[in-house]
């Protein structure tokens, strides 16, 4: 959900945002997506889409089958051309870094959604790497689950698949046999998507939120910014570092598998108090992380602008020097 949230984002900031998408044009030329024919048809479309629509940036996403040369030329068609590319994976993923590696070199700035250095980007590298915050929406965002107490489940916890993560929470359940929990995962209990997972959260009180793995400076999935954004009291582990941007008042941090187990019992059996602090959780999200707020902010770091005002993330990974003067008028490709 991060892209659709980040376009609302621009084009609140009064952007003119064209969206390409590389496996679908690649799709429309060949049935084979990894093929040379449909690699070849998007990377010329996406040369044809900068010429027609002459963006001031281009914002890359995964993008694995546009070629790092199609940049380049993009750049020689449209002089002044700014290129950033976000990638919101876990870095600790060898084959994540590789990919942040390899579009580098092409690109003026990286966005990553971890304020850790093992991306592996040498310090002499043309791309400046920045953290980004995960975006919240409101109009994508639109649970309140904090105004409800007659939820089914006291608790969510969702993975694409059996792991680490679940079997610790699974060891917290088992020590609190009267919590509701609605596990998503599991034999049985597929993960859901689209409006089904809205009203997974919405049938909640409470949810986990815990990455792969848990001890990358200010790395989280999306799902974070989704449970926060749509009213559930998270729990969040402080090897994260995330209570260095919100408050114990907002978020319910612990420190293994003993304070888990006590702090979910409390707020299960205090419903007030959870309902106090995922409030507080959900105002400081939708505003903090307000996604006009984080796509300005990739607007002035991509363009090398002043910082507009002082954001409350860490607003660099690694500096270098300063480069051009960014346009007055932005419009944007989104891919």
């Amino acid at each position: 959900m991060i892209m659709p949230k980040l376009l609302h984002g621009f084009i609140r900031l009064g952007c003119n945002v064209q969206v390409f998408n590389d496996r679908e044009t690649a799709r429309g030329a060949t049935p084979l997506l990894r093929s040379a024919a449909g690699r070849r048809a998007a990377n010329r479309r996406l040369l044809k889409a900068c010429r027609n629509f002459r963006p001031d940036l281009l914002l890359l996403g995964h993008c694995e089958l546009i070629d790092n040369s199609t940049i380049e030329e993009a750049r020689a068609a449209l002089p002044g051309l700014r290129v950033a590319y976000r990638n919101v994976d876990p870095l600790p993923d060898a084959a994540n870094r590789a990919r942040i590696q390899r579009r580098a070199p092409a690109v003026d700035a990286v966005f990553l959604t971890a304020a850790s250095p093992i991306h592996g980007i040498p310090s002499d590298s043309p791309a400046r790497v920045y953290f980004m915050p995960n975006p919240v929406d409101s109009a994508i965002d639109v649970g309140r689950s904090f105004a409800r107490s007659d939820q089914p489940f006291d608790l969510f916890f969702a993975v694409g698949r059996p792991d680490e993560r679940l079997r610790f929470v699974q060891a917290a359940l088992q020590r609190l046999p009267a919590l509701r929990a609605d596990l998503r995962g599991l034999p049985g209990r597929p993960a859901v998507r689209g409006c089904a997972y809205l009203d997974a959260l919405a049938n909640a009180r409470m949810a986990l939120s815990i990455s792969r793995p848990d001890t990358v400076h200010l790395y989280a999935s999306d799902r974070m910014s989704q449970l926060l954004g749509n009213g559930l009291l998270i729990f969040v582990a402080r090897s994260t570092g995330f209570q260095e941007i919100f408050g114990d008042d907002e978020i319910a941090f612990y420190d293994g598998l003993d304070e888990l187990v006590d702090r979910l019992d409390f707020f299960a059996r205090h419903d007030d108090a959870r309902r106090h602090v995922a409030e507080a959780g959900w105002r400081a999200a939708h505003s903090m992380f307000a996604s006009q707020r984080v796509a300005k902010y990739i607007l002035e770091r991509s363009f090398d602008e002043p910082l507009s005002e002082t954001y409350p993330w860490p607003t660099a990974i690694e500096t270098t020097a300063q480069s051009s003067q960014p346009p007055s008028a932005r419009g944007s490709i989104a891919s």
